[in-house]
């Protein structure tokens, strides 16, 4: 299974005040959004401000008792999309043993996970494809008013229509990069 390395460009709210991760790859040419709860909007929201919670919320708690243990998240993956839910996985690894753990996981908690300790995000190649936005560019979108910077962009029409249309409404507050 083919995979791309992504990291969590923010979190937004859509139009219907659906909250949301809006993932990327590194060059800034494929967008995944990924609709979330509230609560675990929160807690990576939090984890993008660096915003310590004076006590441990429940990702902080797990990625406690991983370290304490010895575990390491290795990575988490994006790895399925069917009847319009997302699936995805922790890949454990205990000690420095060679033998790496998958456990079955919600997005939202892998991701939020992953921030917590420094692990990689991945989307699988067919689920991007599924559900991403491809935009074939050399501007980016721009989260502070949707709007695309300027940029000698050979984009697809089409594709620049479908990510603006997206973010169209989405609140994603302050730009992370």
């Amino acid at each position: 299974m083919t995979m791309i390395e992504m990291t969590v460009e923010g979190i937004g709210i859509d139009p219907s005040n659906n909250p949301l991760v809006l993932l990327r790859d590194a060059e800034r040419k494929t967008f995944v959004p990924i609709w979330i709860g509230i609560a675990e909007a929160g807690a990576i929201q939090a984890e993008l401000e660096e915003r310590p919670s004076p006590r441990p919320m429940t990702h902080d708690l797990i990625a406690n008792i991983l370290r304490d243990l010895g575990i390491t998240l290795i990575k988490v993956t994006v790895n399925d999309f069917s009847d319009s839910v997302y699936y995805a996985s922790l890949h454990l690894q205990v000690g420095r043993g060679e033998t790496i753990q998958e456990i079955d996981a919600r997005p939202s908690d892998a991701i939020a996970l992953a921030l917590r300790t420094q692990a990689q995000i991945w989307v699988a190649d067919d689920v991007a494809q599924k559900t991403g936005i491809q935009v074939e560019e050399a501007g980016t979108p721009s989260l502070s008013g949707m709007a695309f910077e300027d940029g000698d962009a050979d984009a697809e029409p089409e594709e620049l229509i479908r990510l603006a249309r997206l973010l169209e409404g989405i609140d994603l507050g302050e730009e992370k990069r």
